[in-house]
């Protein structure tokens, strides 16, 4: 079955669901050159029989020059590519060797653009961080090819020139928007999001039915959907409206707090924790019934990180602020929040790889907070994973390595900081299921739309939440912030006004699809409904006569599929049973 995918990988025939032809020549290095379009720049190549991933060869780079130097693909509209396209590129690289002072190093895909007038424009396609010898790495992302293209080379580029590699199994395909993608959403949000459940109705022959009726509530939705709050307004007894927003409006079910549990702001100095407002606001959520993500134990970038924490200069000591940071986080927190960032946007930053001298200290993370804190769910959580797809395979290969090595990861965690220009539903799809590669769940952890223009803004919302909720492996979509008075960017606000908010169009939209098109609540006579499908979530379900209230019961879809409804007694006093299974 390995060397089948392998196989169908190569030719191109199947890439990630995307049909279309490899565009590369001699993608495998199977032949003795070369080939036509694949190049050596200020670099010396041999072709490799010892190492190598799919077939029998590989290509091996040495004597680097540059930054710059070592292999590239070159193509031209005679090869098959055109302007206004989106392709694929991906290929595996090994390196051989580190270069002296480093314990890893970032491998970049660059695509240079050459027009018809011959100017070069240079556009990076992906990134992949803490790459060390010895395995097999995979390398890639997509592309559009702007208008007046005559010609592109892919090419590698790794900072250090002392670094040799090995490359393999490259491919290129064409990206083919779907012009139903409409009607697919809609048919796997079918298929994802719902389930069949029947409502069988018996009576006793003398008891008529005429006066019954049943009502059918969603109380919460299992596709998770909530927006991230300040805690200092939550906790502010003036600002009860903020809070009655969402609670009454947006109706959320999940919460994050923005920034009140991040190190830099809860221990700005050493030993002096604030956590009075997180706490308040954590209460509070729990108590009307919201699960909460925490949001973030430590962040890797450096001016994220307390100045007291980057003045450390002994990597014993970094650890030991680390573990401590984790155990006093768990201290505060245990057993009350569903999700935990554990080492936010790792792939931008590695602050904590650098200073302890550890370049999977973060896994180390992840083991020790399983330990302390065994029933919250971790989560690895970045940008550029879908709104670009600089990181996109990054992430995946990330996901994929830390459960390789058995780390208690949970969750991919999507940030999602959208432009409307940045909404291509090709490319958008293509990075999705990218991600689910790595076979963990993708939470949508931080949702903005900056747009101005709110027609516009709400139908990118509308896009956006729709492939969302469609695609069967995102368990939940969170907003980072709704409101123009307390949003990182106004923009992106779905509601507007001072002392009191108003949805505006976007938000209009939002609340809409996330309360009522994607909800299932309906009334009617008693009698049985057979064949129907609803959205999966819990359900109160009522029998009332004349509008009293005779019976409510409480089920779970899809753990439930059936429910039979008995009516006993008689007309004057009846009596109703249910049995759920």
């Amino acid at each position: 079955m390995a060397m089948l995918l392998a196989q169908l990988l190569l030719a191109g025939i199947f890439v990630l669901g995307v049909a279309g032809n490899n565009l590369l020549g001699n993608p495998g290095f199977e032949d003795s050159t070369l080939g036509t379009h694949w190049e050596k720049s200020g670099c010396s190549w041999a072709i490799s029989t010892t190492e190598k991933r799919g077939g029998a060869q590989s290509v091996h780079i040495t004597g680097r020059s540059a930054k710059w130097a070592g292999l590239g693909y070159s193509l031209g509209l005679s090869d098959g590519i055109a302007a206004g396209k989106i392709y694929a590129f991906s290929g595996f690289i090994k390196l051989e060797n580190l270069a002296p002072g480093f314990s890893y190093h970032k491998v970049q895909v660059t695509v240079r653009h050459k027009f018809n007038d011959d100017s070069l424009q240079y556009v990076g396609v992906s990134l992949q961080p803490f790459v060390q010898p010895g395995s097999w790495v995979e390398i890639g992302g997509d592309f559009k090819l702007p208008n007046n293209i005559k010609e592109i080379k892919i090419y590698i580029q790794i900072a250090e020139p002392e670094v040799n590699y090995y490359f393999d199994d490259g491919s290129l395909v064409e990206l083919i928007p779907d012009p139903d993608w409409r009607a697919t959403a809609e048919s796997d949000i079918d298929a994802n999001r719902k389930a069949r459940f029947d409502i069988i109705t018996r009576k006793k022959k003398t008891i008529s039915l005429a006066d019954f009726t049943i009502e059918v509530e969603q109380t919460s939705g299992e596709f998770g959907h909530g927006t991230a709050v300040k805690a200092s307004l939550w906790a502010d007894p003036a600002s009860g409206f903020y809070r009655d927003f969402v609670y009454n409006t947006l109706k959320s079910e999940w919460a994050v707090i923005e920034n009140a549990l991040k190190w830099r702001q809860m221990e700005w100095t050493e030993g002096n924790l604030k956590f009075d407002e997180a706490n308040t606001t954590i209460n509070d959520l729990l108590s009307n019934g919201l699960s909460v993500r925490g949001h973030n134990i430590v962040w890797g970038v450096d001016e994220r990180i307390p100045n007291w924490v980057q003045a450390i200069t002994d990597p014993e000591v970094m650890k030991a602020a680390i573990y401590e940071r984790l155990s006093s986080t768990a201290d505060l927190t245990k057993g009350r929040l569903a999700h935990w960032d554990v080492n936010n946007e790792v792939l931008h930053g590695d602050f904590f790889e650098r200073k302890t001298g550890n370049v999977d200290i973060t896994m180390d993370m992840f083991r020790n907070m399983s330990v302390a804190d065994p029933d919250t769910k971790l989560f690895i959580n970045d940008f550029a994973v879908v709104n670009a797809g600089l990181y996109t395979t990054a992430m995946t290969n990330q996901a994929k390595d830390y459960l390789a090595a058995g780390v208690p990861l949970h969750g991919v965690g999507v940030q999602s900081h959208l432009h409307s220009s940045d909404i291509d539903i090709t490319r958008l799809k293509y990075r999705l299921k990218k991600m689910a590669e790595a076979g963990l769940p993708l939470w949508i952890t931080e949702t903005t739309l900056n747009e101005a223009d709110v027609t516009t803004k709400a139908q990118g919302i509308e896009d956006v939440m729709t492939l969302y909720f469609s695609h069967n492996m995102v368990k939940g979509v969170l907003l980072w912030g709704f409101w123009s008075e307390a949003i990182w960017r106004p923009d992106a606000a779905l509601a507007t006004g001072t002392d009191s908010i108003t949805l505006n169009a976007a938000g209009q939209k939002y609340v809409d699809l996330v309360n009522t098109r994607w909800r299932t609540n309906w009334s009617g006579k008693l009698k049985t409904y057979k064949n129907k499908r609803y959205f999966k979530g819990d359900y109160s379900i009522k029998v009332k006569k004349n509008g009293v209230t005779l019976k409510t019961v409480k089920v779970n879809l899809p753990s439930k599929s059936k429910i039979t409804i008995r009516v006993k007694g008689t007309n004057a006093s009846p009596k109703v049973t249910f049995r759920i299974r």
